[in-house]
């Protein structure tokens, strides 16, 4: 197995860091000199194809935080930053982890949840309207995205939450879509704006935010260690 406890790793020359990178990743002579010539990163026309207004490019430094071993593997993690003493920092605690066996991280299904809001409506009277018609949002829902649809996943339940405030209540309708790897916040949205004039129509009331929810519960990450109290000073 393959050891990320590289001993003075930062002592080493450029091109020695290169070659253990190299040796531990298993990295071809062409995608080393990828690494080696690159000063910049992109072209301004990649830039200008990929933002809003590009008018140049900006490098940072890449670097390599050793010792990191997750789930009784040992990693190399690469790390674009411009801060001094982050990366020594991220490999010191990983060192110090090392002794109890590293991290060990875990992830739960890649859900992600979209809400629409609907306003000027008797809630109670519209959630079982919504939750009714489950089946036919969630196939509109799902018509939006073909691959995730190929896939086995996309939009999977809906759910309704009646919303207190002290000018009014308010409906919130959340879909529970399963996004696999991607990142879903396009198809969330997506999925939400086509299926609010649907729950317009079922509740009489009107629709406003249709959006993707930043509080994933449903796509959570963890990772632990143990750390002997005196390897980080103790009382």
């Amino acid at each position: 197995m393959a050891d990320s406890s590289i001993s003075k790793f930062f002592e080493k020359s450029l091109k020695e860091r290169l070659d253990v990178v190299a040796d531990f990743s298993g990295l071809s002579q062409d995608e080393l000199k990828i690494i080696e010539d690159a000063t910049g990163g992109i072209s301004y026309d990649k830039a200008d194809s990929m933002i809003e207004n590009a008018i140049g490019t900006f490098s940072l430094p890449l670097g390599i935080a050793t010792n990191f071993r997750i789930n009784d593997k040992d990693y190399l993690i690469p790390m674009v930053i411009e801060e001094s003493s982050v990366i020594a920092a991220a490999s010191k605690a990983a060192k110090i982890a090392r002794i109890h066996g590293g991290f060990k991280a875990k992830s739960e299904q890649s859900y992600s949840i979209g809400q629409i809001q609907i306003v000027n409506v008797d809630v109670q009277s519209a959630i079982p309207k919504v939750i009714g018609a489950s089946t036919e949002i969630l196939n509109l829902a799902n018509s939006k995205s073909n691959t995730l649809s190929k896939l086995g996943k996309g939009a999977k339940e809906v759910s309704c939450k009646d919303l207190h405030t002290d000018s009014s209540n308010m409906l919130i309708v959340e879909l529970l879509i399963d996004v696999g790897d991607a990142m879903g916040a396009n198809v969330t949205n997506t999925m939400c704006e086509a299926v609010a004039p649907m729950i317009e129509e079922l509740t009489g009331g009107k629709s406003l935010l249709r959006i993707l929810s930043n509080y994933s519960t449903k796509r959570m990450a963890s990772a632990s260690a143990i750390f002997d109290k005196d390897a980080v000073g103790g009382e």
